[in-house]
């Protein structure tokens, strides 16, 4: 596959994290605006931005986010940043993106939970005014944080399901907190009918993916670690679960280490729906051309396959079906 060609193609993307998705150009006149000093040096500035090749694990990549959430305070800064995340969705013929945040991690400085979600809405409308690139949010609870404030996020969600936001997520520390850990905040997601994606298998357990089917996932972030529970593959053919894998990142997390234990291909065997994301364009330096271009490098994915592969993700794509209709025919159309 031909990289210019690859960038040129239309894709999908599910999985793409705010905060760390943010050019560090963008982010150095975010800062400056507040009056928060950044490294002088571009450098300098890429390196406390961008995970090291060589992470111990997840928390040590997670570390990259400190700065970036301390310039993530104010309404402006939320709206620049998600205006500057589907301007890099644009540059490579993306789509439509599902960007998903935290809302609790930026209240800092007093934003109330509404208003730092309206700031991020109104940051995609504008881009996608702007770039072309159609896209929604997905509100991420936090793992480590009090369950009646992870439900503040659920209420939130609910409020905004016609102004953008389209799912609920959980982010953070998986292996003190386990799905089970959010069984009735999960029950609410169900019964208010929000649509639900899960991080589960970024590291842990097989099992951690299958109980976050059972609590109401219907797509998983990552899922690496169900590759040594095959008994649970059944279960995500059975309710057409979606896996939303992010290769560069999940290397740097040590989720695994080596390429022979990167379960692309025994997904794709076993009949388990997968789609292809950055997780976070800047912390992982990479882009979604880039996800592809590796694929075609460790297995010789084609154009045929990157097609399905999006495909699969229009399918989980949490819109209606005449939205999917509309980008199911135009990649049909490209490729």
């Amino acid at each position: 596959m031909k990289r210019e060609h690859v960038k040129n193609l239309p894709k999908i993307e599910l999985h793409c994290h705010l905060d760390g998705s943010i050019r560090p150009e963008t982010l150095r006149e975010i800062a400056d605006a507040q009056g928060i000093a950044l490294p002088n040096d571009h450098a300098q500035l890429k390196e406390l931005l961008i995970a090291p090749k060589d992470c111990q694990n997840l928390n040590d990549y997670l570390e990259r986010f400190d700065l970036v959430l301390t310039c993530l305070q104010t309404e402006a800064a939320l709206t620049a940043a998600a205006i500057d995340v589907i301007s890099q969705a644009a540059e490579e013929n993306i789509q439509y993106i599902e960007v998903r945040f935290a809302p609790s991690q930026h209240t800092e400085k007093g934003l109330s939970l509404p208003k730092v979600i309206t700031a991020v809405l109104a940051g995609l409308e504008q881009g996608q005014q702007q770039f072309g690139v159609k896209s929604n949010a997905l509100l991420c609870g936090m793992r480590h944080e009090e369950l009646k404030e992870i439900e503040k996020i659920v209420q939130l969600a609910e409020v905004y399901k016609t102004s953008g936001v389209v799912g609920f997520d959980l982010a953070g520390n998986e292996i003190d907190f386990p799905p089970y850990t959010f069984e009735e905040t999960l029950d609410l997601v169900n019964q208010l009918s929000i649509p639900l994606t899960l991080h589960a298998g970024e590291c842990g357990c097989g099992k951690n993916v299958a109980d976050a089917i059972h609590l109401g996932a219907k797509r998983i972030g990552h899922g690496i670690a169900l590759k040594d529970t095959p008994e649970y593959f059944s279960l995500l053919q059975k309710e057409n679960i979606l896996i939303e894998m992010c290769p560069t990142s999940n290397f740097q997390t040590k989720t695994v280490t080596r390429l022979a234990d990167y379960p692309f291909q025994t997904f794709l065997e076993a009949g388990i729906n997968i789609c292809i994301n950055t997780d976070n364009r800047t912390v992982s330096d990479t882009t979604l051309t880039d996800e592809f271009m590796k694929l075609h490098e460790w297995y010789g994915i084609t154009y045929a396959d990157m097609e399905q592969l999006n495909h699969n993700a229009v399918n989980g794509a949490f819109i209606s079906e005449s939205e999917k209709q509309l980008l199911h025919d135009q990649l049909t159309k490209s490729y």
